[in-house]
């Protein structure tokens, strides 16, 4: 039974730069959806502030264009941070793909359909805060 030829140290660690590389792009991605993520709560909560009864008569603070626009600025910020992150890593894995002939796999297509979905998910969230939801 002939044995397979083991790898080599370079390619070994060729593959555990590409693997960093992934892992970095899903820290970035995590981030972005964090942000995301209490962008819209803020605005949500914005609107539950909005809609509670006042007290006494008087005129509370009601701060829904405030959280309007901080909870869309955060998504916004979500979407940039998404969007530079799959950038960066299409150039870096171009650039490791091209330099060292090195196969990637399908991380490469998956990484940078998710991101750009990402973002699109992201403008779609700002435009339902800012125009369509009350």
């Amino acid at each position: 039974m002939p044995s397979e030829p083991a790898e080599s140290t370079l390619e070994l660690s060729r593959k555990l730069v590409v693997l960093a590389a992934e892992r970095t792009l899903s820290s970035w991605i995590r981030t972005a959806l964090s942000l995301m993520a209490l962008g819209f709560v803020i605005d949500r909560f914005g609107l539950i502030l909005h809609r509670m009864p006042s007290v006494g008569g008087t005129s509370p603070l009601y701060p829904r264009m405030l959280s309007t626009w901080g909870g869309s600025a955060l998504v916004g910020m979500g979407v940039l941070m998404a969007l530079g992150a799959g950038i960066r890593y299409l150039h870096f894995a171009s650039a490791f793909r091209r330099d060292r002939s090195t196969a990637l796999g399908p991380s490469l297509p998956v990484a940078a359909g998710f991101s750009l979905g990402l973002a699109a998910f992201g403008i779609v969230l700002i435009v339902l805060l800012v125009a369509v939801l009350p």
